[in-house]
């Protein structure tokens, strides 16, 4: 018979580097976002930014809109790094 603890280790395997991958793109993405913000408020117009289809973002709301959806992706980010840490220990233990 199969050990429990043994589908466990193999599951926490094959999660460990989803969710790095995870974790290093939202970080990615949360700093490409500022960036974007900063550079479309100081001109570069090649940036853009809409909230709709259609519906562009006035340049003046290009930080606070890049703060926030910034803010949401390090907040998840935090998230999936406890879940990373969860998976290391159980899998060591």
């Amino acid at each position: 018979m199969i050990n429990i603890k043994a589908i466990y280790s193999f599951f926490y395997l094959l999660i460990i580097p989803v969710l790095s991958v995870l974790y290093a793109g939202l970080i990615i993405s949360a700093t490409i976002s500022i960036l974007a913000g900063i550079l479309r408020t100081f001109g570069f117009d090649q940036i853009k930014m809409s909230i709709w289809y259609g519906i562009d973002l006035p340049v003046a709301l290009s930080i606070p809109l890049a703060i926030i959806v910034s803010a949401f992706l390090f907040v998840c980010s935090r998230y999936i790094k406890r879940l990373i840490i969860f998976c290391v220990t159980s899998l060591r233990s």
